[in-house]
């Protein structure tokens, strides 16, 4: 191969590249029809970049100069062409756009074309915490560049620009660059996994200066860089997005004035500690009078111990109802809610917390959030973080999580929105703490199933299942508002081929006991000529494998450990015989994460024992299990779909 040959293969390699260097349109940027990093893309950025610092011209307010190239390259993209610009405010400030400019780049019949957005376009809606500048480019169609620029201007020094690297759609090149005076000092935070391609940073001289009577002050430039940022991508069991979605950012911490007078804007968690105390909801703790003659003789006469505390549970469970209304940070009135027996979850946990107070136990308040919300700052407290609202025990030295807002859940058992991860337990007198959530033991359903097959293929016999745990919990909850039909059908997820005869529930009311399920089934006829296909799965631990996306950036939060045992005894008829066996499995994720055993063995000429045990030994997976689980539950439904017993007739 010739030198010359070689140089024009890499000249035309370097032109079939997006321009990531700035934001004017290359060729390839309007010619391309596809981004390579992500087939499946509609959209996605080809150029990023922002810059924060304080500006003298805006009476040194926080200015964030914003531009972006958008590439759209399929109908189903155009919609990124409608952009929203959050707008922050408060009764006496707002942030504000200026210098906002906005193309549509495209090739018409190979030409290059630019068309710019009318001013009169562009519009604000008003709402009641923030407002959404809106304006949509001009001319859009797939193939077109978007290229669009501005300038916020924000009183809001607290909350430095954050920086969200990652975006509903894919990132080719994203840059960040901060400019923080020296007497600003920030908490800075990069959150999700994705890593950084580059940092740099520099001190620079003489950058603001605050007062023509002082010398001008340094700044502390920080530039941030990532390329090939993939799109976030939902997928089950996960919580709140805001945990993992890749970003930088800034809070506040404090400002050393020019006369030496350092001005803290963050607290710790003891000014935190005295101020709950003192608040609506430190006040409503302490009415413990309001519940004294509240609990029947019966209960209020037991000893202290761990009876006794489940009794009061069970009270509070039974006579007050949740509102579905979190609002922990409201006005409460506990007269008003002892009265009406409805509130929202800080009133219900508040009276469950001041019965057990006035009866002598040790309870403390927890503050927490929800799996929605998003995790808790735990590097200084920022109460709006937390949403949630329930109580720790402590009985005979052991310590019990307890929500009363859920009619079905057992004592210990907090309800499944509140598994994230950890929250701050408050100790008015010697200070609050970060505690763990992570429920112990296992989630269990256990299957126990017989099977008479009949010559003409079909199979009758009786399910007996019994369920522990959050698996308890959500049957009790599926089957509040659902006939018994709809119960099997819906809840008990059955395979295509059984239907119920008969249902009968045990401690269906009860959450402390656990939950007892018995069907008697009736299989269809899976007879073919003169072969019998049987699967011994009457019930589907799952429906589909919940995990399809290629590759996942974040945590895998079950909430618990799980188990699922089935045992299957199975009778064949006279004048039968097994011609095939499901094929045994034994597979384990790595690191002990979990495992499926599957075996079918002959009793004898006309029984057949089929056992299946699966289990996840983790509450939450990293991200690099992703793939493993993947394949792990494609195992799982093929021994739920494919485990056939084949019975050829005799003669």
């Amino acid at each position: 191969m010739s030198a010359a040959f070689i140089l024009v293969a890499l000249n035309v390699h370097c032109q079939q590249q997006f321009n990531i260097q700035n934001s004017v349109p290359s060729e390839f940027d309007l010619s391309s029809t596809s981004y390579p990093k992500d087939s499946t893309a509609n959209a996605f950025y080809i150029y990023e970049e922002g810059h924060t610092e304080f500006q003298e011209k805006y009476d040194y307010d926080l200015v964030t100069k914003y531009t972006a190239k958008i590439k759209i390259l399929n109908k189903e993209g155009l919609d990124h062409a409608n952009i929203e610009i959050a707008l922050g405010k408060n009764q006496s400030s707002k942030e504000r756009i200026k210098n906002l400019q906005a193309h549509t780049y495209k090739l018409e019949n190979g030409i290059r074309t630019k068309y710019a957005l009318n001013p009169d376009k562009v519009y604000t809606e008003e709402h009641e915490k923030v407002d959404l500048l809106k304006f949509t480019f001009p001319n859009v169609q797939p193939g077109s560049v978007l290229v669009y620029s501005y300038e916020l201007v924000s009183p809001f020094t607290f909350n430095f620009n954050t920086w969200r690297f990652q975006d509903y759609i894919p990132k080719a090149y994203s840059k960040f660059t901060s400019k923080i005076p020296g007497n600003y000092e920030y908490y800075v935070t990069k959150r999700g996994e994705l890593e950084l391609k580059d940092l740099k940073t520099r001190v620079i001289e003489e950058c603001i200066s605050f007062s023509s009577r002082s010398a001008p002050a340094g700044c502390l430039e920080t530039i941030y860089e990532m390329e090939n940022i993939p799109a976030f991508k939902s997928e089950s069991y996960l919580t709140a997005r805001r945990n993992f979605m890749s970003r930088i950012e800034f809070e506040l911490k404090q400002i050393t004035r020019l006369d030496g007078y350092v001005k803290k804007f963050t607290k710790s968690w003891k000014d935190v500690d005295n101020e709950l105390k003192d608040s609506d909801i430190g006040k409503q703790l302490k009415k413990d009078r309001l519940v004294d003659e509240l609990l029947p003789e019966s209960i209020g006469s037991m000893p202290n111990n761990l009876e006794k505390a489940k009794e009061i549970y069970e009270f509070v469970q039974k006579n007050y109802t949740w509102n579905k209304e979190y609002r922990i940070h409201s006005d409460m009135n506990l007269k008003d809610i002892l009265e009406d027996h409805s509130g929202n979850v800080l009133a219900v946990n508040t009276i469950l917390h001041n019965l057990y107070d006035s009866e002598g136990f040790k309870v403390y308040p927890v503050l927490s959030s929800t799996r929605e919300m998003g995790f808790a700052s735990k590097v200084h407290p920022v109460l709006s973080d937390f949403n949630y609202f329930f109580v720790q025990l402590e009985v005979d030295g052991k310590e019990y999580l307890l929500d009363a807002t859920e009619k079905n859940i057992d004592f210990g058992r907090l309800p499944f929105r509140a598994l994230n991860h950890y929250a701050r337990k408050i100790d008015f007198e010697n200070g609050s703490s970060w505690i763990d959530i992570f429920p112990e033991g296992y989630s269990q359903i256990s299957y126990s199933d017989s099977l008479k097959v009949h010559e003409n293929g079909t199979a009758t016999g009786n399910s007996r299942q019994v369920l522990t745990g959050y698996h308890a919990l959500n049957f009790r909850n599926g089957m509040a508002q659902a006939s018994k039909n709809e119960i099997f059908n819906k809840v008990s997820r059955p395979n295509e081929q059984t239907r119920a005869i008969d249902s009968e529930f045990e401690n269906q009311e009860n959450p402390s006991e656990n939950l007892m399920i018995h069907y008697s089934l009736e299989n269809e006829s899976q007879k073919i000529n003169d072969r019998i296909y049987l699967n011994p799965f009457s019930f589907k631990f799952f429906e589909s494998n919940p995990f399809t996306l290629e590759e996942r950036n974040y945590p895998i939060d079950f909430g618990y450990k799980d188990l699922y045992n089935y045992m299957v005894v199975v009778e064949i008829p006279e004048n039968y015989e097994v011609e095939e066996m499901p094929e045994q499995k034994a597979i384990r994720l790595p690191d002990n994460g979990g495992s499926l055993v599957f075996s079918a063995q002959r009793i004898n000429e006309r029984t057949v024992n089929v056992v299946c045990r699966l289990s996840f030994q983790e509450p939450v997976y990293p991200s690099v299990f992703h793939s493993g689980l993947k394949e792990f539950f494609n195992e799982i439904l093929q021994v739920q779909t494919q485990s056939l017993i084949v019975l050829k007739k005799i003669g």
